[in-house]
């Protein structure tokens, strides 16, 4: 995507994230998003992407990999620049990232109040699977 730079995230990023992901309705859902941050910087920064456009912080995703799949986790383009193939650069970096770790299949969830997700990772390839999805908090949400 021309004008797009994804790299990987500075803790210098963190406000423009922020804003990020507070304009995309995430931070609604994180109870600590900073703490989400400093969680992935600490455990695997490199899979921890943004993109920028003309220095302006646009996008941003997670990917993790656990040696026999890979995740994609906060996807998200400012709505100003929805609609241009920012999200699909995303998701190819994320995808590009897996590889190089010599992963062959990348998975993903959406939320259920996140609907309008679903249609574009179809667009981009992905498949909706029936699957039960569970969950346990470990911690309290709040800690």
């Amino acid at each position: 995507m021309r004008g797009l730079t994804v790299r990987q995230f500075r803790m210098e990023d963190t406000d423009g994230l922020l804003a990020l992901w507070d304009k995309c309705g995430i931070t609604r859902w994180e109870p600590n998003p900073r703490q989400t941050i400093q969680k992935k910087m600490s455990h695997s920064p490199d899979g921890f992407l943004v993109g920028l456009r003309d220095e302006e912080l646009v996008a941003s995703v997670l990917v993790g990999y656990d040696g026999l799949r890979g995740w994609m986790y906060r996807l998200a383009v400012a709505p100003s620049s929805r609609r241009q193939g920012i999200g699909r650069a995303m998701v190819d970096s994320a995808e590009n990232w897996l590889r190089g770790l010599g992963c062959v299949r990348a998975k993903l969830q959406v939320e259920e109040r996140a609907r309008e997700a679903v249609g574009f990772y179809e667009r981009v390839g992905y498949e909706v699977q029936q699957h039960v999805s569970m969950s346990r908090w470990l911690v309290p949400a709040d800690a």
